[in-house]
């Protein structure tokens, strides 16, 4: 009787210490995939009565070789008293010597709004995979307005 409970009694510390080791693996995952989702904060900018806000940068493998497909939630708030019109094609990605254009077959945005409007949307840029950081620059009509200083995530 005795050699049943003192293996009931091993087993079940030996179940309780595994349950603690995975645990601490578990939180240290959670830890290293939260550092690898922190989502980067970018202030808004106001251009022309345009309030514009940077949101989350997604950044997935492209079909292209040594190509990354990378997404750059926006929205914008029209503080005039007219209607304006912003599209994701005012914007580029500037890094290095190198200027991006905004990828052409994206599902970009591009609407003209009223006042009081919102309006929201994502730019799509095929990058280089080399491309770790840059500058996401405004510039309708080719005269830069405002800028933001951007990492690159990783691909998913």
């Amino acid at each position: 009787m005795k050699k049943v409970l003192i293996a009931g009694i091993t087993a079940l510390t030996l179940v309780f210490l595994g349950a603690c080791g995975n645990t601490a693996d578990n939180d240290k995952d959670k830890t290293t995939k939260t550092e690898q989702t922190a989502k980067q904060e970018f202030k808004t900018k106001t251009v022309n009565n345009i309030d514009m806000k940077i949101g989350e940068i997604k950044t997935t493998e492209s079909t292209k070789k040594d190509k990354n497909m990378v997404s750059i939630a926006m929205s914008f708030l029209n503080n005039d008293n007219a209607p304006v019109g912003v599209g994701a094609g005012d914007f580029k990605i500037k890094s290095g010597d190198k200027t991006y254009e905004v990828f052409p077959q994206g599902n970009n945005f591009g609407d003209e709004f009223k006042p009081n409007e919102k309006l929201e949307g994502k730019a799509y840029f095929e990058l280089p995979t080399s491309v770790k950081k840059g500058t996401l620059v405004y510039a309708p009509m080719g005269k830069e307005q405002a800028s933001w200083s951007i990492t690159i995530p990783e691909a998913k």
